[in-house]
């Protein structure tokens, strides 16, 4: 006979489910149910997220002890404090202010903070999220007054030239195939960095049309079919055989050494930044490229190309309606419908009444 656990408060028997009146203590395993849902699913997290919360977590700490309120201060004055404070460059006690963050930043850490006070609990202001957000947006108007720019500023979105000017100016070497199947797959795949990183050859089917890329790891997951393309430079189905036969299994993109060996290593987030930014900067490129920037051109060229908003947004994996996707599409919509496009005269027209 097996011993059955000393501590059977969260055993679950679906046969033999004991009414309220026989667990006195039923709030307190309801509460630890809460709390172990909680963890497990903060646990679930890509280690990104969790990362960035606990970034925003340790502002949202230092900024209560510095106007001494209690940690899990939910009203809306604590919320537009918080603002403020970041703007100042968040003081603390123990040091002066430092440089103010940029309202990107602010934005996700008002994010991050509201995550953390729901997790702890807060007795949440229902008014205290909107009221957070636009102290963010006097924050921007009056920096825009100002002329002040802080942040790097949305990453600019690369178009089919330059995505073949980057894999055209890839090296002849191992680390060329890895950058250049790197280069198409996360721009007709919309991969972040952590896509990639996270990416496992086994997750990558070839097939006659193109590639089959299952994203399990990441933000947002999903698979995405990445067509062939005519041009050589272009096909993520040519780039990616061409890696395959110097890489073969186990992380798809790993790292390679001074030598052009390769590793047997996964390239971190980072790592896949750096060599995306490499490229750019290969192929002379005017701007910066991160992977974003391949992220925001998939979804800017294919609309201009003609595909509709629900094929992109499941081709990128993003969300129904998000708003992120609509701002890289009104990048195309500001000329393709604009208002003023009537409003224009022959230049043989002579000016006067």
């Amino acid at each position: 006979m097996i011993d059955e656990p000393a501590d059977t408060r969260l055993v679950v028997r679906p046969s033999a489910t004991p009414d309220p009146p026989d667990l006195p203590d039923l709030p307190a395993r309801l509460r630890a149910l809460d709390a172990a849902a909680d963890r497990y699913l903060e646990d679930g997290r890509v280690a990104g997220t969790r990362q960035a919360y606990a970034q925003d977590w340790a502002a949202w700490t230092d900024y209560t002890r510095w106007a001494g309120i209690p940690l899990l201060s939910g009203g809306r004055g604590a919320l537009v404090g918080f603002v403020l404070w970041c703007e100042q460059g968040g003081p603390r006690l123990d040091r002066p202010a430092g440089e103010p963050a940029a309202p990107a930043t602010v934005r996700r850490r008002i994010a991050g903070v509201l995550h953390g006070l729901r997790r702890f609990g807060a007795d949440l202001d229902p008014r205290g999220p909107e009221a957070a957000r636009e102290a963010l947006a006097v924050y921007r108007r009056r920096l825009a007054e100002d002329g002040i720019r802080r942040g790097r500023g949305q990453a600019v979105a690369v178009d089919l030239r330059a995505v073949l000017a980057m894999s055209a100016a890839c090296p002849d070497t191992r680390a060329g195939l890895r950058d250049r199947a790197m280069l198409t797959i996360g721009f007709y795949g919309a991969t972040r960095a952590s896509d990639q990183a996270h990416l496992l050859a086994a997750d990558v089917t070839v097939e006659q049309n193109g590639l089959v890329v299952d994203v399990r790891v990441g933000k947002t997951t999903g698979r995405s079919a990445l067509p062939r393309r005519r041009h050589p430079l272009l096909c993520p189905r040519t780039a990616w055989l061409a890696w395959q036969q110097v890489a073969g299994g186990g992380p798809a993109f790993r790292r390679i050494d001074r030598h052009d060996v390769v590793g047997d290593r996964a390239l971190s987030p980072d790592a896949v930044t750096a060599v995306i930014a490499r490229a750019g900067e290969r192929a002379g490129l005017a701007h910066p490229v991160t992977c974003h920037s391949l992220r925001a051109g998939f979804a800017t060229e294919s609309y201009r190309a003609g595909a509709g908003l629900l094929d992109i947004a499941q081709q990128g994996r993003w969300a129904p309606g998000s708003q992120e996707l609509f701002r890289y599409i009104r990048t195309v919509d500001q000329w393709r419908h604009n208002a003023a496009d009537g409003l224009d005269l022959d230049p043989d027209v002579r000016s006067g009444v």
